[in-house]
């Protein structure tokens, strides 16, 4: 009995001794441990620690803290001493391990940060602050225009959507989002930059480019197309919109179909390995019948369809709904499950097309909604994988040695 009582003692400690070393080994990430010059620095995003005046028989180095051109701290150190500073909430911690006697001194240091995932760009830089290349801000301007602002019902209209960069830097992962108006139909698709992009500094591009339908008379003002981006260094910006272009629409109504897709998220974020619930509600907002409507789900790399409604059949790796008919004002609902397989951003597109029954030239319609993005963290059991080896070893060989200490104190008392 005794025996036992020790062992869940010794498992207990154990454990304790994984959770102390788990929370040393996440509290800080080294980003430096080196030599630099006198008169060289080390850049963190928009942030450079410049070494000053190094005095080995001092044992002593000044340092100087620069957000691009502006100095924000200036420390001088002694030997084992530190200092810190802030980046986007984060503590940098900057220690004088030594000082080096040679034709340029040089200062041994070692530079750490609570939280790494937000460094996009770090290095020594030969000449400090004034040598180092600083991210910039991207401006991305995005103007819809419209090939005529009055039409008869029924008659079509061609809409540009383009977009500037007239910032200092590039955007990166650039991500458009456009709508359509309400009571018009989309006929005809000519470009559509529907993935990740990036735009160079004066760079301009057309996004969106095509012909939708009016269905009723009325004057309707475009939703705005949004998009979302980053520089070079991979910091986010701020969505940017569109202007809104307005259609003054004339004459009677078309008794036209008009059927909208919504697709909604259970939840917006899950740890990886978790599934999610997605709502797709179809309905027929037109005054006709709509025939042949095809829904097609697309899922992005990092999610994984798990299961839905039976209506919802697999084709082509793909998973598609097929209703022969919607009425007027008819809608239908159907629900599916996601796994998350990655961390990440992931947005849900569902690509429909369909048929207005009261249209004579019977012509196919064709677009598309999407999802806000599901947000996948880490999953419930990514952090023991995280960890560094000794977090594991270390406890192990510490039963293990108490173990055979039990051991032989046991084959001792026998005596």
């Amino acid at each position: 009995m005794e025996f036992k009582k020790m062992i869940v003692c010794l498992l207990l400690i154990a454990a304790l001794s994984s959770m102390v070393f788990a929370g040393s080994a996440s509290a800080k990430s080294i980003l430096y441990e080196g030599t630099i010059d006198a008169g060289d620095g080390y850049q963190i995003n928009n942030y450079v620690i410049d070494v000053g005046d190094v005095f080995p028989s001092n044992d002593y180095a000044s340092f100087y803290v620069y957000e691009k051109d502006t100095e924000v701290m200036d420390k001088g150190l002694d030997i084992n001493s530190s200092f810190t500073f802030e980046i986007e909430n984060e503590d940098v911690e900057v220690t004088l391990i030594d000082t080096i006697d040679a034709l340029v001194p040089r200062a041994e240091i070692a530079i750490t940060i609570t939280d790494e995932d937000i460094v996009n760009t770090k290095g020594v830089v030969d000449g400090g602050h004034e040598k180092a290349e600083f991210s910039g801000t991207p401006i991305i301007e995005i103007t819809k225009s419209v090939s005529s602002n009055t039409i008869q019902a029924g008659d079509s209209v061609t809409v540009t959507v383009s977009a500037e960069n007239k910032g200092d830097d590039d955007a990166t992962d650039l991500r458009f989002s456009n709508n359509l108006p309400e009571k018009f139909i989309l006929e005809e698709t000519f470009v559509s930059q529907s993935g990740k992009m990036s735009l160079d500094v004066g760079e301009s591009q057309q996004i969106f480019v095509y012909r939708i339908k009016s269905t009723e008379p009325g004057t309707f003002t475009l939703k705005p197309t949004t998009a979302t981006f980053s520089n070079n260094a991979g910091v986010d910006f701020p969505q940017t919109s569109s202007n809104t272009p307005t259609i003054t629409v004339e004459g009677e109504p078309a008794a036209m179909a008009d059927v909208e897709v919504s697709a909604d998220l259970q939840e917006a974020v899950i740890p990886r390995g978790e599934s999610t619930e997605v709502t797709l509600l179809i309905r027929n907002n037109g005054e006709g019948d709509a025939e042949a409507v095809s829904v097609d789900i697309q899922l992005p790399d990092g999610l994984e369809y798990e299961s839905g409604d039976s209506e919802i059949e697999i084709i082509s790796d793909t998973p598609t709904i097929y209703l022969q008919t919607l009425g007027v004002q008819q809608q239908k609902e159907f629900t599916f499950n996601v796994k998350a397989e990655e961390t990440g951003s992931y947005p849900v597109t569902a690509s429909y097309s369909y048929i207005s029954a009261e249209d004579p030239e019977a012509e196919e319609i064709n677009s598309e909604t999407t999802t806000n993005a599901l947000e996948v963290t880490k999953g419930k059991y990514d952090v023991i994988f995280e960890q560094p080896l000794y977090v594991y070893i270390v406890p192990v060989v510490i039963i293990l040695g108490a173990a055979a200490w039990i051991y032989y104190r046991r084959q001792q008392y026998r005596f």
